[in-house]
């Protein structure tokens, strides 16, 4: 459900009111307040579909109904009181709470993965919550050290190789590890939950021009060619380091897989050509994970005006990485 101040209880009800009643292989359930997503899709919304309140302890095979939107509740107090628009931190560990049973449940095989809704990192935060986002408290939750932040569409898929950080920092960070991680864990994602054989892996520069050879900047010559180089001997099909300001004209298209050194690097040129059906994936985890590209949009939450589509490519995603992890595990 995400952020209950913020559109993720629209578009998750969006999503969800699109399945209902198909003849469909994706059947949403929706972790959250029952009392929120009530409120939400009567008042908000006005939608004529009905809800389905789902117990946790109960089976979802027995309780789920494809004509209605399910929610599983998990709330601990009333959410009368959510002031839609702005930050709500007394409901920040009922949040983390949604986020929780969503991974138990994927850990424990009662869900494939699950598509997590914004949420905001002031709210989560002031709110005494664990973790602000949702990646540190994914790999708490999962135990695991190495994942990569990816963002997939149709048009384009890019991992970072460093995330939200000032752009000071980004240099330092640059190392030969950090890079042999992020490359593995791209090539393992895109393999096993893409389903790609033999995937071409683009590599871009830190520097313009990527470093002209040092005279830009040391990073391309001292780290990003030699661990290319390094896969290259593996027999990976991997190029670079390009410069990212031509490869964004033309050459991102001759690629499966694009790593990018950081957050703007990656992202600008990512919503320009994917912001509606773009794809947050947290690679690299045990779980499959996946959320829309945007925010928790405050600005237009409770106008019914919130566009669902990042989050209906979100919830098919969860499908299309579950299916290949099938396929590969059968091999």
């Amino acid at each position: 459900m995400g952020d209950p101040g913020g559109i993720g209880p629209e578009i998750a009800i969006k999503s969800s009111k699109y399945f209902a009643g198909k003849n469909e292989c994706i059947k949403p359930v929706i972790f959250g307040s029952f009392e929120h997503i009530a409120n939400v899709s009567k008042k908000i919304i006005k939608t004529n579909t009905p809800l389905n309140l789902i117990s946790p302890e109960s089976s979802l095979k027995k309780s789920y109904n494809n004509e209605k939107i399910n929610v599983i509740d998990l709330s601990s107090k009333s959410y009368d009181s959510v002031k839609l628009g702005t930050v709500n931190p007394e409901y920040a560990k009922d949040v983390e709470r949604y986020i929780e049973t969503a991974v138990d449940f994927s850990l424990n095989g009662k869900i494939c993965g699950f598509a997590t809704a914004p949420i905001n990192k002031d709210m989560m935060l002031k709110g005494m919550a664990r973790f602000g986002g949702h990646t540190e408290l994914l790999g708490y939750l999962t135990g695991s050290d190495d994942f990569a932040m990816l963002f997939y569409s149709k048009k384009i898929i890019t991992a970072l190789a460093t995330i939200h950080i000032p752009l000071s920092e980004v240099p330092a960070k640059i190392t030969k590890d950090l890079l042999r991680n992020i490359i593995n864990i791209s090539l393992n994602w895109i393999k096993k939950d893409f389903g790609k054989k033999n995937p071409r892996i683009a590599v871009l520069g830190l520097n313009p021009h990527a470093g002209e050879n040092g005279r830009i900047g040391v990073e391309e010559k001292d780290y990003i060619i030699p661990v290319v180089e390094e896969f290259r001997n593996k027999n990976e099909n991997i190029e670079g380091p390009f410069p990212a300001d031509s490869f964004f004209a033309k050459r991102y298209k001759d690629f499966d897989l694009i790593v990018s050194m950081y957050h703007d690097q990656a992202l600008i040129p990512f919503k320009l050509l994917s912001f509606n059906k773009g794809v947050n994936v947290t690679a690299g985890l045990k779980i499959i994970r996946t959320s829309p590209v945007h925010g928790t949009a405050y600005d237009i939450a409770g106008k019914n005006t919130a566009d669902y589509e990042s989050m209906l490519e979100s919830v098919k995603l969860v499908r299309r990485i579950s299916e290949n992890r099938n396929k590969w595990t059968e091999r």
